[in-house]
């Protein structure tokens, strides 16, 4: 007879082998990667010797899989001079940027815009960025993106911007000089750019080809809005051209100043103390209504008779008038801007006495 320990002993191994057959298999839990994916699309532009770098902010890790905002923490760019020889570019950090205070950078809708400046002329540089996590990681190294900072052209000053009706003019001076003062007799062009708001301007500027006046009006715009604006002037009137850095901002808000047309077929009917007004229908559409004026001398002295708010029908009843005397009336169109038309033409009547 076996020994009690010896069952045991067999029991138990069977126990553990047949353990893994019972139940659900599960697949082993791994938790997704800290580290973002590679930045993309990064896009850089030069004017005089100051690069511009935009890019956005990684979505996904490593894996695919979606991060939310707050994994990134920040961005490192790194910078090279390309050397004439192609040996491999030495790439170091020149910038840290902290999405919780990206300043000087900018970020807006989950884009990063960041400016490096005082670059030397005629010189290759190179870029590329990488994505640190917050909850630790970071990402590969960006695609490299190369500029060549040129002296460029002085960029327009005294910009001023005006509103008219569904309209902005821009009126800038004439650009003369490049960015080192030396005197430019060659071709100058303007580019204009627009945008809903402070730095946020839009990538194309708002003319086809450069513009050759000092002036410029934009068409595109609607009333009671503001538009800020900057300009840019450019060596040549096609691309490739070296546009110059920006001018100060200038903005503008348009206005209607337009009033209606003046009411046509103004009627007066006399009555037993009152006089019955009609005309006809104005077409606009941005009217608010009408008012009645009334004097007691043709051509002039004419009183408003309705002082609230513009009448919004094309009919009237002065019930206000005094038996056996005459009365002139007039009918202006006013619109939601507050513009009044002109006079209608002239109508009298003499009121009758009750009997």
């Amino acid at each position: 007879m076996r020994p009690p320990r010896f069952f045991a002993i067999t029991c138990l191994s069977l126990a553990l082998a047949l353990l893994p057959s019972c139940g659900r298999k599960t697949e082993p839990l791994t938790p997704d990667s800290p580290r973002p994916e590679e930045v993309k699309e990064v896009k850089v532009a030069v004017r005089d010797n100051v690069a511009f770098l935009s890019w956005r902010i990684p979505a996904k890790n490593v894996e695919g899989k979606d991060m939310g905002p707050a994994w990134i923490g920040a961005f490192r760019i790194y910078r090279a001079e390309i050397d004439r020889d192609r040996r491999k570019p030495r790439y170091k950090a020149v910038a840290d940027i902290f999405l919780a205070n990206p300043a000087p950078a900018e970020v807006r809708n989950g884009a990063v815009t960041w400016r490096d400046t005082s670059l030397q002329y005629g010189r290759v540089y190179g870029y590329r960025i990488k994505a640190e996590s917050a909850r630790g990681g970071a990402s590969k190294l960006s695609e490299e993106v190369r500029i060549t900072p040129l002296l460029s052209l002085t960029p327009p000053r005294n910009v001023t911007a005006a509103g008219g009706d569904s309209s902005v003019m821009l009126t800038w001076d004439p650009v003369t000089t490049r960015m080192d003062g030396s005197k430019y007799e060659g071709f100058v062009g303007y580019n204009i750019y627009r945008g809903p708001e402070k730095g946020r301007l839009d990538e194309a500027p708002l003319n086809k080809e450069p513009a050759r006046t000092t002036s410029y009006k934009d068409l595109a715009v609607a009333n009671d809005k503001t538009y800020y604006y900057i300009v840019r002037s450019v060596d040549s009137p096609s691309v490739p051209w070296k546009e110059s850095l920006d001018s100060s901002l200038a903005s503008a808000t348009p206005r209607d100043v337009t009033p209606p047309e003046r009411p046509e077929g103004l009627t007066v009917v006399p009555g037993v103390g009152r006089v019955f007004l009609t005309w006809n229908e104005n077409r606009e559409r941005d009217l608010a209504g009408y008012y009645v004026y009334r004097s007691l001398k043709s051509g002039k002295g004419y009183e408003r008779l309705i002082m609230d708010k513009p009448l919004n029908r094309t009919i009237y009843s002065d019930e206000n008038v005094k038996p056996r005397t005459t009365y002139y009336y007039i009918i202006t169109a006013v619109d939601q801007s507050g513009n009044e038309s002109a006079w209608s033409k002239e109508q009298k009547a003499y009121a009758e006495r009750r009997r």
